[in-house]
Formats: structure tokens, sequence, C-alpha cells
């Protein structure tokens, strides 16, 4: 039973890592240019479906991006830093 629950345990902790790393990734290609707003929100809406506490993590993002499609005058389609 021990070694079941520190398997979920390692599982959790994992997977909050790749979600932390996701939202780091996702902000920093939107941020750079890389990848459009639009997109980035579609990708962060696909994380906050997953669970409550995803959906309050990914809202921090969502609010950058929407401050992100501000600054690029509600282009949410723009990626200007693509060549």
């Amino acid at each position: 039973m021990r070694e079941n629950d520190d398997a979920e345990t390692e599982g959790r902790r994992r997977s909050l890592a790749v979600e932390g790393a996701l939202l780091l990734l996702i902000d920093g290609l939107a941020a750079r240019g890389q990848i459009a707003a639009d997109e980035a929100e579609d990708m962060l809406r696909i994380l906050a479906t997953s669970s409550e506490r995803s959906a309050a993590r990914a809202k921090r993002s969502m609010k950058t991006i929407d401050r992100l499609k501000q600054l690029r005058r509600g282009d949410g389609a723009s990626a200007p830093g693509v060549r």
C-alpha cells in the first residue's frame, strides 16, 4: 500500500511540474511572438479543463495573454516574432 501511495504522490508532483513548465513555455512563446495569442489561449483552455486547480494556475497566464492582445491592439492572431 505504501508503494502505491508513493507512486501516486510522485505522479502528482510530476504532473504539476509538467503543467508548470507548459505554462511558462506558453507564456514565453506568446510574449516573444513565436505563437499567436489566440493559439496560447487555446492551449491554456485545454490545461485549465483538467481540474479546478489547473484552471486557477492557468488564469494568471490568461491574464498575461490578454495584456499581450491589448499591446497588439486586439490582434490575437498575429505572431510578430515568427519569421
